[in-house]
C-alpha cells in the first residue's frame, strides 16, 4: 500500500462555475458571483488537504457478473470492464474534513452562497486529485507497456456500493482518516474509492489521463456533466 499527497491542486474557477450549476462562466449572470468564487476558492485551498492510499491487486473473472480481487475477495461488478486484465488499481482518497466542517459552518450562519461556493470548491478539489491520481497510474502503467481500464467507482453500475468494504478491507481508509458507515457512506464526504483495471490487452482500454463523462451511466442526466455543458476538459499535468 502506497500514500500520496497532492499539493498542487488549482481549484479551476470555470470547474466551479460549473458545479454550482452555472457553466458559463463569462456570462453576465455568473459574473456577479465572481467575488464570492474568488474568496471561496482561496479560503478551500487553504483547508483542502488531498490525500491518497492505492495498492495494485490481482483481478480476475470468477463467474457471471463477478471478479475476484486479491485471490481471495468476490465482489460484483460488471465484467467486461475486467476482461483481460490481470491486475486492478485500488484507491481511497480524500481531501479531508476541514473544507466541508467550514462549509456546514456557513450554512448554519446563514451564509448559504458561500457554503454552496465552498462545497463546490471540495467537490472540484477531488475532482482534481482524482486526475492526478489518473495520471500517475496511466504514466506507472503504461511505462510497464499495460493497458489502464475505465475509472470504476463502488456505487455506480459498473461494481456496487458493497464492494467498499472489501475495499476497506485492502486499504487502510483509517489512515487517511476515512470511517465507513453501516450504510457503506464515507467519511468525510469528499472522500472517494476508486477501480482501474490494468491488463495487456483490456476489452475497454481507456489510456485518457482526463477524467471524463463518457464512462458515466448518469452522462444524460448529471446537472454537473460536462457533455451536456458541451465542455471539454484537459488533463491535468503531474
Amino acid at each position: 500500500m502506497d500514500f500520496i499527497k497532492w499539493d498542487n491542486l488549482q481549484l479551476d474557477t470555470s470547474e466551479i462555475y460549473r458545479r454550482i450549476g452555472m457553466p458559463d462562466a463569462y456570462s453576465k449572470r455568473s459574473r456577479n458571483f465572481k467575488p464570492t468564487i474568488e474568496e471561496m476558492r482561496l479560503k478551500a485551498l487553504g483547508l483542502v488537504d488531498a490525500r491518497c492510499i492505492y495498492a495494485y491487486v490481482p483481478v480476475e473473472v470468477s463467474g457471471s457478473e463477478e471478479i475476484l480481487l486479491a485471490n481471495k475477495y468476490a465482489v460484483k461488478a460488471a465484467t467486461s470492464f475486467f476482461e483481460g486484465a490481470h491486475q486492478v488499481l485500488l484507491a481511497i482518497q480524500t481531501i479531508g474534513p476541514r473544507l466541508e466542517e467550514e462549509s456546514a459552518r456557513l450554512f448554519e450562519q446563514g451564509e448559504m452562497l458561500e457554503g454552496m461556493v465552498l462545497d463546490g470548491c471540495g467537490t472540484v478539489a477531488l475532482d482534481e486529485a482524482l486526475e492526478l491520481l489518473r495520471g500517475m497510474v496511466v504514466k506507472e502503467v503504461t511505462d510497464r507497456g499495460l493497458q489502464t481500464g475505465h475509472n470504476l467507482c463502488p456505487g455506480g453500475y459498473q461494481i456496487p456500493l458493497e464492494a467498499q468494504k472489501v475495499l476497506f478491507t485492502l486499504l487502510d481508509g483509517g489512515e487517511l482518516g476515512i470511517s465507513l458507515s453501516e450504510t457503506l457512506l464515507m467519511s468525510p464526504v469528499k472522500s472517494h474509492t476508486l477501480v482501474i483495471p490494468v491488463g495487456e490487452k483490456l476489452k475497454k482500454p481507456n489510456l485518457s489521463c482526463a477524467i471524463t463523462c463518457e464512462m458515466c451511466v448518469e452522462q444524460q442526466n448529471c446537472a454537473h456533466s460536462r457533455l451536456k455543458f458541451g465542455k471539454s476538459k484537459e488533463p491535468r499535468e503531474n
